[in-house]
Order: C-alpha cells, then structure tokens, then sequence
C-alpha cells in the first residue's frame, strides 16, 4: 500500500500536482497537531486560487489516505488517485492520478515517498487536459523540531520523456538534499547528497559524473501562511519554465518550485 491513512507522527504532509501543457494544478494538505491546511491552486496565464482552508478534514476507514469535507475530497489507493474539488463561484476541478514508478523518500525525520511521473488528467471548466504528476508524502516522527526550512523543485521536459526533482533543507541542525531523475524507462539516477545544492533560480548536481544546471524562469508566485499556536511558516509555490543543462545537452519544460521557512508544530 502505497499511501498510509492521513494523519501520522506529529507532522503529516501530501502533496500533488500536474503539468498540462502550459497549466499547472496543485495541491496540497499539510497537517500537524496544532493545524490543519488544504489548499488548490491553479496557473492558466494568471495564478487562480481555488481553495485555502483550515478546515480539518476527514479521514475515512479505508486503508489509504482517504480525505473530505463538504467541497474537496482526496483518495489515493494504488492504481488511481481522485482529487475532487468543487467551491461554489470558482468551479469544479477532477484530477485523476496514476503511479508508474513509487520511490522511498526518507527524510532525516520521517519516511517518505515520491511518485515523480504519475499519468495525469485534469478536468476544468468542462475541458478535460493530459500530462504529467507528481506525489510526495511524509511524516515526521520522533522528538519534534522547532524549526525548518528547504527548497524543492519538481520538473519534466516538455515532452515528459524524463523528470526531475531535488531538494535543499534544514531540518532541526539536520540537513538533508537530494537531486534524481527519472526516465522513461522507470530508471532512477541519483547523485551523492554532497553533490546537490539550489539556489534562488538554479538546482545543481552531479549525477553519474554528470553535471547538471536546473535554470529556473519564474512565471509568478502563489503563497500561504501556516500559522497555528505552535507554528508560523510562510510557503511559496511558483510554476516556472525550466532549462536545463546536462551534458553537451539543453532541454526545456516546467517546473514546479516550492519554498517553506519557519517554524513547525
């Protein structure tokens, strides 16, 4: 079973979303024992913000993360993940998400998991689009920490033949990076974490004594604050055009770049 009941350790995170074309679909449910958030967002030309809500939600008896309330609704068993969203004046969206390849993604805290080329279709305002997803979940678990912070970028050339994604934090004093790519034969290459670092607009690696440079164009942001008792955290999201360098080769696509600084609890 790829995705656990929603709602473990004292910080549970899951996180979808999907390239089509040149549109973005995110979204995102973040809770801790102090908060809950859900949030859906969309880039069409213009950032839309369909639903920000600290509404906690409800976790079925299913064995899966399995999540709703009176106008969104999350559930992930392994063949086909649903994300419903209906909010009266801004319309309705469906995104139906299919795994191909399911990696672990342990943080120093917590497990974790990535779908990093998930088969995606999205129906908006009566227009049905295909391209490609991207899943992360984790928890934390153990002695909780005060503070944090990390960049993230997820992204697929234009094509979706491969994809990338990496990240740079702090977690506590513990640090944690990584940078991989996946093709479209399911084949992962990772590089070593002493070789992966980001930027404002740039991630960097080297992988199979290969050198990579992620350029990251911004096209604009969206941002929420997290702010409990316990908690206040300012996390950004923004699509952006990517190029990147790799070898005697450059490719473009999207990317999705997503920043988090603060405090947790």
């Amino acid at each position: 079973m790829y995705q656990q009941p929603f709602g473990n350790g004292w910080h549970d995170s899951l996180q979808y979303h999907a390239f089509c074309g040149d549109k973005l679909f995110a979204v995102r449910v973040f809770w801790t024992q102090n908060l809950w958030h859900h949030s859906v967002w969309i880039y069409d030309g213009e950032v839309r913000e369909i639903l920000n809500s600290e509404e906690p939600l409800v976790q079925s008896e299913k064995s899966y993360a399995d999540l709703s309330n009176a106008c969104f609704s999350l559930s992930a068993p392994d063949d086909v993940v649903t994300i419903d969203v209906d909010v009266s004046g801004k319309g309705a969206l469906n995104m139906r998400l299919t795994p191909q390849q399911t990696l672990d993604g342990p943080s120093p805290i917590g497990p974790g998991l990535h779908h990093p080329n998930m088969l995606a279709e999205v129906t908006y305002q009566g227009e049905t689009l295909s391209g490609l997803g991207y899943c992360k979940r984790y928890d934390f678990r153990g002695a909780p920490i005060r503070y944090w912070g990390y960049r993230f970028v997820h992204g697929t050339v234009s094509d979706h033949q491969w994809a990338l994604w990496t990240a740079d934090a702090t977690f506590g004093r513990d640090k944690h990076a990584y940078f991989r790519v996946v093709g479209s034969d399911g084949i992962v290459q990772q590089a070593p974490s002493r070789n992966s670092c980001h930027r404002d607009n740039n991630a960097y690696a080297i992988v199979d004594g290969i050198e990579y440079d992620v350029e990251l164009d911004g096209l604009e942001w969206w941002e929420t604050r997290l702010k409990a008792s316990e908690m206040d955290s300012l996390l950004s999201q923004r699509l952006c055009r990517m190029k990147v360098h790799h070898g005697n080769k450059t490719e473009t696509g999207f990317a999705l770049n997503e920043l988090c600084f603060g405090t947790l609890g």
